[in-house]
């Protein structure tokens, strides 16, 4: 297998230029992402709201989330975006973002993509307050409201007496489980066997951890990336998608509710960032009913004029 060396000009065919570049692709458009997106579960004890506006060339945004222990929404404010990313390196219509929100106890980094005009919006909370709850991943589906502002009564977090909690989810029980990545240490290969992207994954155990190794499609063969050490987190979303009373009775026993349930029935989520010097490329998967998706951010580093860019891409054992 060939190992490409890190200061060569891509990791993979899909990021190469016709003719060797450089892009001439046009500024990213955010108009699309600017405005209100409003979670469509109703009953979501997560993120609830997220605004984006764009002042001056950044894009902000600002989040709003739901807890049921009390009366108005917590607002978590308003932060500049880590990024936003397009369709492709030669693109300008735009796909994706992240922001980083810091709470307080924790820290929350959103990880959000445009499907159908709806955001997908992957959220990675790091609990900093020495607390013993595992990090967890939650992904709530958002809609655009247009440009209105939200109208709900809200307490900032610096306001609010009881501290630690920024959203219901916060609390769930099923944050004092530990993480058993077992299941994602096996090889993984790529869904498509024409990709121009990423072809192939490792996930193995060493010294306690989790590790990533990518192997990608290359014009001369399979281009290795190493492994990096991954972070791991509680996937919520398998387990309470409904975020609602469970109903009905089966066999005389009361559905759980979301709020009771002590332990996932899921892998682990995961996040991982390979740094080759020129690029950068954050890589985020869930588990899921036996597929393994990634979803990755790319931002070039160089002087190349490609743009930072959305993939996702689907994996199987």
């Amino acid at each position: 297998m060939a190992t490409m060396p890190t200061t060569a000009q891509y990791l993979r065919e899909i990021d190469r230029l016709p003719d060797g570049g450089p892009a001439r692709a046009a500024p990213i458009d955010t108009g699309p992402l600017v405005g209100l997106w409003r979670n469509a579960n109703h009953q979501t004890w997560g993120i609830t709201a997220v605004e984006l506006t764009d002042r001056d060339g950044q894009v902000w945004a600002h989040a709003w989330a739901t807890d049921p222990h009390a009366d108005r929404l917590r607002d978590w404010g308003e932060v500049p975006v880590d990024g936003v990313y397009a369709l492709s390196p030669a693109s300008g219509d735009v796909c994706a973002y992240r922001a980083t929100f810091e709470l307080g106890h924790a820290r929350t980094q959103i990880q959000a993509n445009m499907l159908h005009n709806v955001m997908v919006c992957g959220a990675f909370t790091t609990f900093t307050d020495g607390s013993g709850r595992t990090d967890y991943f939650s992904r709530e589906f958002l809609h655009r409201c247009g440009p209105q502002a939200l109208t709900e009564a809200a307490d900032p977090l610096g306001a609010v007496p009881e501290r630690g909690y920024a959203r219901g989810e916060d609390r769930l029980p099923m944050l004092r489980a530990p993480i058993v990545p077992d299941r994602l240490h096996t090889r993984w290969r790529n869904t498509d066997a024409g990709t121009k992207g990423v072809s192939e994954v490792s996930l193995s155990a060493r010294d306690g951890r989790t590790y990533l190794r990518v192997t990608a499609a290359g014009p001369d063969g399979p281009i290795d990336w190493g492994d990096v050490p991954v972070s791991l987190y509680t996937d919520i979303s398998v387990t309470g998608g409904g975020r609602a009373a469970a109903e009905p009775v089966v066999d005389g026993r009361t559905t759980p509710h979301f709020a009771d349930v002590s332990a996932t029935d899921g892998g682990p989520a995961l996040y991982a960032t390979f740094d080759h010097g020129f690029m950068r490329v954050h890589m985020q998967a869930r588990f899921n009913i036996g597929i393994l998706p990634f979803v990755m951010f790319n931002e070039f580093l160089d002087d190349s004029g490609r743009q930072d860019y959305f993939q996702r891409e689907v994996f199987v054992r």
